[in-house]
């Protein structure tokens, strides 16, 4: 059974949609996550569900407990998170005024990658039109990248080489029919740009269901 949707909305009205770990406004981008787990016997009782935005739903589940760097969110510290924001929200609303500090003028880390790894996969489509790795390298910046699972961080890393690959062979191809010098690129794997854009269509879409799962993880509310 998911979170009640009437004490989702309650509970998202009285954080005013802001994550109760960083705070930031997240409009329909948040997600109510169990504070107990659920694969742990957590119920979906509304007191057991905290708003988060993208970013620190990520860092809560990818965190790797085989390889522990910095400290797992746990859920004691979960849950005074949630009391000491729904206390701010309930007895300062002024302080939530940009003025104040939250005019949030760019979303988290997580949020934009997701975002550029959907305009890489239209990009992809089309031979010529450059991809992006911004979002790729503000997110290792950040250390996003760093904590999380093996296996996600994996899938994530295999898209954006395979979207540098694809670059680059794309680059000399439009090179070459322009007139220019076609440039040899060594490695395995074809050398058709074609291909190679297949081949990173196919990875980044991977690399967009791997980052969903893990956001979807011990999602029950809407």
């Amino acid at each position: 059974m998911p979170f009640r949707r009437k004490e989702v909305a309650a509970l998202l009205a009285r954080c005013h949609r802001r994550c109760c770990i960083c705070h930031r406004f997240c409009g329909v981008k948040i997600e109510t996550d169990h504070i107990e787990p659920a694969a742990e016997n957590g119920t979906d009782n509304i007191d057991n569900a905290i708003p988060v935005c993208f970013d620190c739903h990520a860092e809560i589940h990818s965190y790797n407990d085989k390889h522990p760097r910095g400290r797992k969110f746990g859920p004691e510290e979960l849950r005074k998170h949630k009391e000491q924001w729904l206390g701010i929200c309930d007895n300062h609303p002024e302080s939530l005024t940009p003025r104040n500090g939250l005019g949030d003028t760019e979303v988290g880390p997580i949020q934009a990658l997701i975002d550029e790894i959907e305009f890489n996969i239209a990009a992809a489509k089309q031979l010529g039109c450059p991809l992006r790795d911004e979002q790729f390298s503000r997110a290792i910046r950040s250390g996003s990248i760093s904590l999380m699972v093996p296996k996600l961080k994996a899938v994530i890393i295999d898209a954006y080489v395979a979207a540098g690959r694809a670059g680059v062979l794309s680059v000399a191809a439009t090179t070459k029919r322009a007139g220019g010098v076609g440039k040899s690129v060594s490695g395995a794997g074809s050398g058709d740009p074609k291909e190679a854009l297949v081949e990173c269509s196919r990875l980044l879409m991977k690399a967009r269901a791997e980052l969903l799962r893990v956001l979807g993880n011990g999602e029950s509310g809407g």
